[in-house]
């Protein structure tokens, strides 16, 4: 670039051109030479040439380095100190520039990595990503201790080796106190500033995503805990009125019998003891639905498969509700060839006895009720069907929780606490089947269930 400025220039003097333009195409030069290389040296360099040149080829006496004219003096002074201040500037402002991009950088850097938290969740995942965060942009390896659990974690695939390599440790913080450290192999002739703003970043975005985590977790737990507390009460309050109903009939019924025995006759005496009877049938199921969800609720619900023929299930379950059907019409079919299961037969006739107690409580005075068993494809089908008004729609999506319950018309309907569908829910589905409501035939509500056969499963 000084040659090329020097050949300009002694053109520039031979067309007769001033020594002050032909300066400033040597500072050009000097500016360019400053610009195109690295460091101050080449700037200063290019600088004492151009003076050195100006002076050989543009003062008096001309091709010497004598200067006689004390205006070249300062002129070649002032160039001097004008290329190098000008070089000085520019390199500097390359300096800033290499610096303010560097810095832009790593902002990104850091916003993408602060970025990559917000939608992260588990502990695990948490940890992995931070892990994850410094080893791609550093190819530092790291691993995280946790405070409470005492739990080590390093990545999956990327062992934590620390030969040759220098260890530091930054606790991992929370809002409120210190959940861990995290533990980086790094290597000093490596280690960069922005290095050490990523990893301080990702060590705080994780004690941040952390906390989260165990704040929602925590909220998590209080919510459950609310619900099941809910539940409780509604369960106590339920079976406080629910068996008091059936008590109140036996120790009513009783009671008539105690103090009146000589007197009743042999038909007021069966009308009693049958009043009896019906409550207690339905006191015992009640109870045992009770056992049963409280059973599930825990995971305990135990099953018992053996071999049982579906005949034998369908009309045990009839013969336990027949007493309660006394003004309704329970009409049955099964599969004219013998259907075996393997099934828990006490389970599935409690399935049977609920859905058919439910056409029961929830139909008027003479209607019927169908029960209906049939097979298709490997599957055993049960339908429970009636005549009566059919189901809320309202309900239909949550008619299978617990505690859903809908009214009845008729005026001394028991009630019920809504854990029979629940629990018929439940048992079905460990068995390895489904269980669905819709609307009958014969306009009433319909519940099916299907069940493996013995030989499909």
């Amino acid at each position: 670039m000084i040659t090329i400025s020097t050949i300009l220039s002694l053109f520039l003097g031979n067309s007769g051109i001033g020594k002050e333009s032909i300066i400033m195409v040597f500072l050009v030069g000097v500016l360019v030479v400053t610009v195109t290389t690295k460091g101050y040296f080449y700037g200063i360099f290019a600088s004492v040439i151009s003076v050195l040149i100006f002076n050989y080829y543009f003062t008096e006496p001309i091709h010497t380095l004598i200067i006689y004219d004390s205006n070249d003096v300062i002129l070649m002074v002032s160039f001097l100190g004008v290329s190098l201040i000008s070089g000085t500037m520019t390199k500097r402002f390359q300096k800033q520039l290499v610096i303010a991009k560097q810095n832009e950088h790593t902002a990104r850097l850091l916003y993408k990595t602060t970025e990559s938290f917000l939608n992260i969740t588990g502990q695990k995942n948490i940890i992995i990503q931070g892990i994850d965060n410094i080893y791609q942009n550093t190819h530092y390896n790291s691993r995280v201790f946790l405070s409470d659990t005492g739990e080590t974690y390093t990545h999956d695939s990327r062992e934590f080796i620390t030969d040759n390599m220098e260890i530091i440790e930054i606790p991992i913080r929370g809002l409120t106190k210190q959940l861990g450290v995290m533990e980086i192999a790094y290597s000093k002739e490596n280690f960069s500033f922005e290095h050490e703003l990523l990893i301080k970043t990702v060590v705080t975005q994780m004690g941040l995503s952390l906390d989260r985590e165990f704040i929602y977790n925590e909220r998590e737990n209080i919510r459950i805990a609310m619900e099941k507390e809910k539940m409780h009460s509604n369960l106590l309050r339920a079976i406080s009125h629910d068996l008091r109903t059936p008590l109140t009939g036996i120790v009513g019924a009783s009671g008539v019998m105690l103090e009146n025995l000589d007197q009743l006759d042999k038909c007021n005496v069966e009308k009693l003891v049958s009043g009896i009877n019906e409550e207690a049938i339905w006191l015992n199921s009640l109870v045992e639905n009770i056992l049963n969800m409280t059973r599930i609720s825990e995971g305990k619900l135990v099953i018992e498969k053996n071999y049982e023929v579906v005949d034998d299930v369908v009309y045990e379950a009839i013969r336990h509700v027949n007493n309660l059907a006394k003004t309704k019409n329970i009409s049955v079919s099964v599969p004219d060839e013998i259907v075996t299961l393997l099934i828990d037969g006490k389970l599935i006739v409690q399935v049977l006895i609920n859905l058919v107690d439910n056409a029961i409580k929830h139909t008027q005075e003479n209607c019927s009720i169908f029960v209906h068993v049939y097979t298709e494809d490997d599957k055993a089908v049960f339908e429970v069907a009636d005549n009566g008004e059919g189901i809320d729609e309202s309900i239909q999506n949550s008619l299978f929780n617990s505690f859903i319950t809908f009214s009845s018309k008729i005026i001394d309907d028991k009630r019920g606490i809504g854990l029979g569908l629940a629990i018929c829910k439940a048992i079905v589905e460990a068995h390895g089947g489904t269980i669905s409501v819709g609307k009958a035939a014969e306009g009433g509500a319909l519940f099916t269930f299907k069940l493996p056969l013995a030989g499909g499963e």
